[in-house]
């Protein structure tokens, strides 16, 4: 994964915001590198983040995948089946065209990287403006391991590329012991 950007898709007004989405659903928008990782192992990543069997009826809450082509469509609709198949239960995660994105209020973006402070501002820092923050493979992957998702090993395997302070790597360390295994 390249960066991620928190936001709002779906609806058809221009400018949502969290206060008024309009028709618009909260969404995250990934950018990867496909030699990296795939397009199916991305949506396994996705699958086993939130409940696929079930649905809100909160448009701006619920289960969507937004894709961007028919190559994107057809991964999704074969993981569903994959999962439907496996679990004898139907998928209710909604397919849909990905249409406009609009990135959501700064206070959204990499929420778990922003509770921790000293980190936070470190990578504030090296990274000042917002949209360069955003961009940040580094800002990403902190957000992700601070939020649990990877392992202390691939942390360990990581670390080096996220430019950080002697400080701010024992700090992001002390931090993802408690989260990761």
């Amino acid at each position: 994964m390249i960066s991620t950007v928190a936001g709002y898709t779906g609806g058809d007004e221009d400018g949502p915001s969290y206060r008024s989405l309009g028709g618009h659903t909260e969404a995250l928008l990934v950018v990867y590198d496909p030699s990296r990782v795939t397009y199916p192992e991305l949506l396994e990543v996705f699958w086993s983040a939130h409940d696929p069997y079930s649905n809100t009826p909160m448009r701006q809450y619920r289960n969507a995948v937004f894709v961007a082509d028919a190559g994107q469509r057809a991964a999704v609709e074969q993981a569903l089946r994959v999962l439907e198949e496996r679990t004898g239960q139907p998928v209710r995660t909604d397919v849909e065209v990905a249409g406009p994105f609009f990135a959501a209020e700064d206070y959204h973006q990499k929420y778990s990287l922003r509770q921790q402070g000293s980190l936070y501002r470190e990578l504030r820092s090296l990274y000042p403006g917002e949209v360069e923050f955003l961009a940040s493979t580094a800002a990403a992957r902190i957000n992700g391991i601070l939020g649990g998702h990877g392992s202390l090993e691939q942390l360990r395997r990581e670390i080096d590329g996220f430019g950080l302070s002697v400080v701010g790597r024992d700090a992001l360390l002390a931090a993802a012991q408690g989260m990761l295994r």
